[in-house]
């Protein structure tokens, strides 16, 4: 089996787990278990293994400070908003809904990276956003009496914060490892989510024993396990086809949403959801000028 072989089936993988979780958190919120415990617990269970992973790898789980910092900023800040943005938006929507919505990202990233780098934005990019912004308006124009707009807040704003994510962590920590990174992102995600919860209502542990289900399996398979395959699989094929093959994540969600919480999108959320991802695919799609040269 060769390299390329390994890393399509570790990044097929991950999307399949991580297009679980949102499956995993309706069902939770089914069981009783509020938002802030439900994401205190994730964090908690993904930051003894990560930390367990790194110590039996490395032997050793110190970084810098500057490093430090940059990890309370990505963990801390942007994943506990992000997060939260995108569980809560789920009380609201439909998996499938809050998905495509998150999905507007790239076209999100790629406007922030022009801002920040003060590139000027090509015409694949701008066309790119254009129908990304058309399938966003296919999915909430002709329906906005079925879809809770509180929800659509919830996710677009999981979207933005997750550019922000995306272009401030490509730059703070190229040089940490990525399992390194993902232990103290997650540490500090577990931190935050104590401090903001403990504001904003508590937490609160008397769930019913049926939670402990979904609850498992969203720390374990669309957190460790979807993180886990992603990052080896990227390792194999590379950042541009991984992000390529990672728009099948959206897929996995609309039909586990369908199988199981029998929930079907409409044919304009369909072909709007088609939009998202192909601007989303526009964005990450090498320009056939570029060489890539770790894929």
């Amino acid at each position: 089996m060769t390299n390329q072989t390994k890393g399509l089936i570790l990044v097929i993988l991950s999307t399949i787990t991580f297009g679980l979780m949102p499956v995993f958190i309706v069902f939770a919120y089914r069981s009783g278990i509020e938002t802030n415990t439900l994401l205190l617990m994730r964090f908690i269970f993904s930051t003894v293994f990560f930390f367990f992973y790194v110590w039996r790898k490395y032997k050793r789980i110190t970084v810098d400070r500057q490093s430090l910092i940059a990890f309370f900023i990505l963990g801390g800040i942007c994943y506990t908003f992000q997060s939260r943005f995108y569980f809560t938006s789920l009380r609201y929507i439909s998996p499938a809904l809050a998905t495509l919505f998150l999905y507007s990202y790239p076209a999100a990233v790629t406007l922030l990276s022009s801002f920040v780098d003060r590139e000027a934005i090509t015409k694949k990019t701008f066309f790119s956003i254009v129908v990304s912004l058309f399938g966003i308006l296919l999915i909430v124009g002709t329906s906005l009496g079925d879809v809770n707009l509180i929800g659509v807040f919830y996710a677009t704003g999981a979207a933005l914060i997750y550019s922000v994510y995306i272009v401030y962590s490509n730059r703070a920590i190229k040089n940490t490892p990525t399992m390194v990174a993902s232990a103290y992102i997650a540490l500090f995600s577990m931190a935050g989510t104590f401090i903001f919860g403990s504001f904003s209502g508590g937490f609160n542990f008397n769930f019913d024993a049926s939670v402990w289900l979904p609850l498992i399996g969203l720390a374990l398979i669309s957190t460790v396990m979807a993180m886990t395959t992603f990052l080896k699989g990227m390792a194999y094929l590379g950042p541009t086809k991984t992000s390529i093959v990672s728009l099948l994540e959206a897929v996995f969600t609309v039909l586990f949403a369908v199988v199981f919480l029998n929930d079907f999108l409409t044919l304009s959320q369909l072909m709007g959801g088609v939009f998202v991802l192909l601007g989303a695919y526009l964005v990450v799609r090498p320009n056939k000028r570029e060489t890539m040269p770790s894929e």
